[in-house]
């Protein structure tokens, strides 16, 4: 019982907190400060999408977040990179991820960047699209990825990005709202 009050409150507070982040869009990259080096001041770029164009990506991770129990993710670290599938036995959360996951690399590739408060890595990723190279294989259940770069910073910022989205599918919202708070 004290389980399910728990994570109805932290429930509860991912909303209170994402409904507080999208009333306040314009003011999003005040909220990561000290990140240091790559980090620093890339939330800026990422407004200029607007509102209803972060509607979609935001709608399928949230989805995810939710049904993350349903998500299995094996990630292999190459020395220039990762290589992660990530699947689901549930038909509609395998499509659900390969949605998100097409959806994500087609605005990358069409420098379409969008405020995602929740990840601390992807609107770095969006700034530095042309230093890493990306490749999707739509599998029968979900996607394998390839993220690899020459550069050193880029190859530990895919590395941090993987054990992000790791973080993600192992946890739900509460990994979610530690990044949000950090």
């Amino acid at each position: 019982m004290h389980r399910r009050s728990l994570l109805k409150g932290v429930l509860a507070a991912a909303g209170t907190v994402i409904s507080f982040l999208l009333a306040r869009f314009g003011r999003a990259q005040t909220m990561m400060p000290g990140m240091g080096g790559m980090m620093e001041d890339h939330m800026g770029g990422m407004m200029r999408g607007g509102m209803g164009d972060m509607m979609g990506p935001m709608r399928t991770g949230m989805q995810l977040f939710r049904r993350h129990a349903a998500i299995r993710r094996n990630v292999t670290v190459l020395s220039d990179g990762v290589r992660a599938v990530t699947e689901s036995d549930d038909p509609e959360v395998g499509a659900l991820i390969q949605r998100h996951v097409a959806d994500m690399y087609t605005r990358i590739d069409q420098d379409r960047p969008f405020a995602y408060p929740m990840s601390r890595t992807v609107p770095v990723l969006f700034q530095n699209t042309g230093r890493y190279r990306r490749q999707l294989e739509v599998t029968p259940k979900g996607v394998a990825i390839t993220e690899t770069a020459s550069d050193p910073d880029m190859v530990e910022l895919i590395k941090a990005h993987a054990r992000e989205i790791t973080g993600f599918v192992d946890e739900g919202m509460p990994a979610m709202m530690r990044n949000m708070m950090q």
